[in-house]
């Protein structure tokens, strides 16, 4: 029972840590963050897949969208596989933002990680990687767990090689 409070603890701290950090870069609270970096590593991805991605309804993703759209961060634009179907896609003042997301992501975690020496933090990496692998069960599940992750910096992500059938 330790074990498991104690790692539920950590994972709020860093969770709070690193949505207080991405709302800090975002137009405003609540999902947008997450909307532009998954927009960011999925340009021409469908609002529907955006929904699954924040956890919105259709509705409420198509209003998130337009919010953005109106702070020149998105836009839309037909799908090159379905003319029917909307592609989102970042302006530059959208990549920016998303940049700035992640940079604020990034130091919130590492300020966390810093106080881990060397081996530790190489140890609690593995460990990591492997409750990942083990916590994915399918694209929709990845599309909310990587939600916030820059992919940039993301090298054998074991999200996308579990997804892809070749996790250990």
């Amino acid at each position: 029972m330790r074990d498991a409070n104690l790692v539920g603890a950590l994972a709020v701290a860093i969770g709070d840590a690193v949505t207080r950090a991405a709302e800090s870069a975002a137009p405003e609270p609540g999902p947008a963050a997450a909307a532009l970096m998954l927009v960011a590593h999925l340009p021409g991805m469908s609002i529907d897949a955006l929904r699954i991605g924040v956890g919105l309804s259709h509705p409420g993703a198509v209003r998130l969208v337009d919010r953005l759209a109106a702070h020149g961060l998105v836009e839309r634009r037909a799908s090159a596989e379905d003319g029917r179907r909307v592609a989102l896609h970042l302006t530059a003042a959208g990549e920016s933002a998303a940049a700035g997301i992640a940079d604020g992501r990034h130091e919130a975690i590492a300020q966390a990680l810093d106080t881990l020496p060397a081996a530790e933090r190489a140890a609690f990496i593995a460990a990591t990687e492997k409750l990942l692998a083990a916590l994915v069960a399918g694209p929709e599940d990845a599309l909310r767990v990587c939600r916030l992750c820059d992919e940039t910096v993301c090298t054998r992500c074991p999200v996308d090689i579990c997804l892809g059938g070749t996790c250990d």
